[in-house]
């Protein structure tokens, strides 16, 4: 009957440190996802300026980007509307 105890708490002891551990890996993960995620919105702002200073400096070129991408998402979804 000791042995059954001891094998008890010692299987409840192994779980205990396994979630231990597996608490400390999620809290490492999700740091390094929040650092890379940080670095990514920190580009696409970057980009986005970029963005709008090339259009200030060209606006013909902005405006036909834009229609020609209007163009395509409106022939885009007007077939996907009519099947």
């Amino acid at each position: 009957m000791a042995d059954l105890k001891d094998k008890e708490q010692e299987i409840k002891e192994t779980l205990q440190k396994e979630k231990e551990e597996l608490r400390h890996t999620y809290n490492e993960i999700m740091g390094k996802l929040k650092t890379e995620g940080d670095r990514l919105q920190g580009d696409i702002q970057k980009e986005l300026e970029n963005a709008r200073q090339y259009v200030k400096e060209h606006p013909e070129t902005g405006v036909g980007v834009a229609l020609a991408g209007g163009l395509l998402i409106g022939f885009a979804l007007a077939k996907i509307l009519n099947r």
